[in-house]
């Protein structure tokens, strides 16, 4: 008897001396101003101590449809932060995405369905809460390693971008002093379109093996391959194409040939032609073969002007026959005489 009065004449000597704050639920004062477990000298209000590799505190809740809660508190009543660990029982999911994170199991960090979330599975999300709806910003489903950004989808490939909205925008950008947020590049949904865009003044390349085959000059025009776009064109592709087919479109009618079969059009004598092969080596209209190095050929112009030359011996071939049939009934006319 006489050590338990010894204990609490010591107790209520340390509170005082200490000014104690500490309470029971019967507002019984309690001595010490922090306590400790497991240590004599607590250097805040709960110090728990030990000396062995083992659990040091537990907060449990044996009701399977119940949860276990831990609240922190600060000056403000509304900005509290929450601990939870839902039991196996309990009913329904994180609202939105409920099929990802049931409740059953959770354990949440946060208010408002999350932030954080671990479920029971796995999974791991970040949400964010706003104007009373939980997005989900990053999401790992635990079954397949995806990982999900920007949106509460199930993330289908190894990383999976997909928003609520209806544009969706990876943007990448660097520090380069004359860069700005509004700078880079987009990689963009818009709808059912995609695309990928450079907003610099500059290319936009593709490549392999650490080179690039491709580019897209800031004027729009394309090179596959090591050499620079030669002015004038939109594409230029190093060493040549092989296709299986091909189609080049002309723009109207004047563009091709037909014009040859015109009443009014002037089909040069064939002295004419002679005396202009005799000169120049190539048939008129034509591009020389030092034109063709120089400046390459059009393909659908030299088609045009190819078929204009098949036409015109067309033409030089009807009249020859005429001649020639004229020059036959002459004879045998002559002949019958």
């Amino acid at each position: 008897m006489t050590k338990k009065i010894l204990l609490s004449a010591s107790l209520i000597m340390s509170a005082m001396i200490g000014n104690a704050q500490l309470y029971s639920s019967g507002n019984n004062l309690i001595g010490g101003t922090n306590v400790g477990i497991g240590t004599n000298a607590p250097a805040v209000k709960l110090h728990i101590k030990n000396n062995v590799a083992s659990e040091l505190l537990r907060l449990e809740n044996s009701l399977s449809t119940g949860f276990g809660k831990f609240t922190l508190f600060n000056d403000l009543p509304a900005n509290y932060a929450t601990f939870t660990k839902y039991g196996s029982a309990y009913p329904g999911g994180v609202l939105n995405y409920p099929s990802q994170f049931p409740y059953a199991n959770l354990l949440s960090f946060g208010n408002n369905g999350g932030p954080l979330l671990i479920s029971n599975s796995g999974a791991i999300g970040i949400s964010m809460y706003k104007a009373g709806v939980n997005t989900l910003k990053f999401n790992v489903n635990y079954t397949t390693g995806n990982v999900g950004l920007a949106g509460s989808a199930v993330p289908m490939t190894a990383v999976h971008i997909n928003s609520t909205y209806s544009t969706t925008t990876l943007k990448i950008t660097n520090n380069l002093s004359t860069h700005n947020a509004g700078d880079g590049l987009e990689i963009r949904t818009i709808g059912n379109a995609a695309s990928m865009i450079n907003l610099e003044n500059s290319t936009l390349e593709l490549g392999t093996n650490n080179a690039t085959v491709l580019k897209i000059n800031p004027t729009g025009s394309v090179l596959i391959g090591n050499t620079n776009t030669p002015a004038g064109y939109k594409l230029f592709v190093e060493q040549g194409i092989l296709t299986e087919k091909i189609k080049v479109a002309v723009k109207n009618t004047a563009e091709w040939s037909d014009y040859v079969f015109a009443n009014n059009y002037n089909l040069l004598p064939l002295t004419e032609v002679e005396n202009f092969i005799h000169a120049n080596s190539h048939l008129p209209g034509v591009p020389s073969a030092q034109e063709v190095v120089n400046d390459g050929i059009n393909v659908a112009q030299m088609d045009a002007k190819l078929l204009e030359k098949i036409e015109e011996l067309t033409l030089y071939i009807i009249d020859m026959n005429k001649r020639i049939e004229n020059l036959e009934k002459e004879n045998k006319e002559l002949q019958l005489k």
